[in-house]
């Protein structure tokens, strides 16, 4: 009898912490909130998805991209790269020869628009799922604007005013702030929404995953990397 309850015990380890995953998965929706500073000298996209105690932040300023794991609003895990790979830099005068580019497969027209055409109906499927379980949470900021032509930003400057009742009903909450004197924009929003059910949505996807149309994409995809050569 004993040796009968080992295997049991061993499944019920298995399975419960998957059906509580499970049960996580649905219950707990996903957080997410993208941010955008942009002006002349500054440029920093932010990108943070929650859920429960595990956040993902995504942030950058200039090339850098710094991906950081936070649990209980602690950081965990950090990594820094480049959001463009730059061409490398030769020491001194020494020139650096340029990497050879391999061999590029003709882009074949007629085989993408086929492709396309068959990712439509899956690809709206998947958009459609996430649709459903997306809710737009608002949007906050400040837009600076100047058009360079004092009545020109004044009439922009009115029509925003027009609509701010219909914006703010919708739970948009973004200010603009007029300048007269020159020509600038810079923008300081973020946007917050949520997933009600991400387990839906993570089915979704891994059904999208599995459609040999975009198996066919991906393969395509990497058929036309430079160094890759069609058979």
């Amino acid at each position: 009898m004993n040796l009968l309850l080992i295997p049991a015990f061993i499944i019920l380890l298995l399975i419960v912490p998957l059906l509580t995953l499970t049960l996580l998965l649905y219950a707990i929706p996903v957080r997410a909130a993208a941010a955008l500073i942009w002006s002349a000298d500054r440029h920093e996209p932010s990108v943070l998805i929650s859920w429960g105690i595990i956040a993902i932040r995504s942030s950058g300023s200039g090339k850098n991209l710094e991906t950081t794991v936070l649990v209980c609003g602690h950081r965990v895990l950090s990594h820094t790269g480049q959001m463009e790979a730059g061409k490398p830099e030769s020491p001194g005068n020494v020139a650096v020869p340029e990497p050879k580019a391999g061999v590029e497969e003709p882009l074949d027209i007629g085989e993408l628009v086929h492709i396309v055409h068959r990712m439509i109906g899956p690809v709206g499927t998947f958009g459609s799922a996430f649709w459903q379980q997306s809710r737009f949470v608002d949007a906050r900021g400040t837009v600076t604007l100047g058009l360079g032509d004092p009545v020109l930003t004044g009439e922009t400057y009115g029509c925003y005013w027009a609509s701010r009742f219909a914006l703010l009903a919708s739970r948009i909450d973004v200010e603009m702030v007029p300048v007269f004197d020159r020509v600038v924009f810079e923008l300081d929003i973020t946007v917050r929404v949520r997933v009600e059910h991400p387990l839906l949505v993570l089915i979704a996807g891994l059904n999208l995953a599995k459609e040999p149309a975009i198996q066919a994409a991906i393969a395509y995809a990497a058929r036309r990397k430079p160094g890759v050569t069609g058979a």
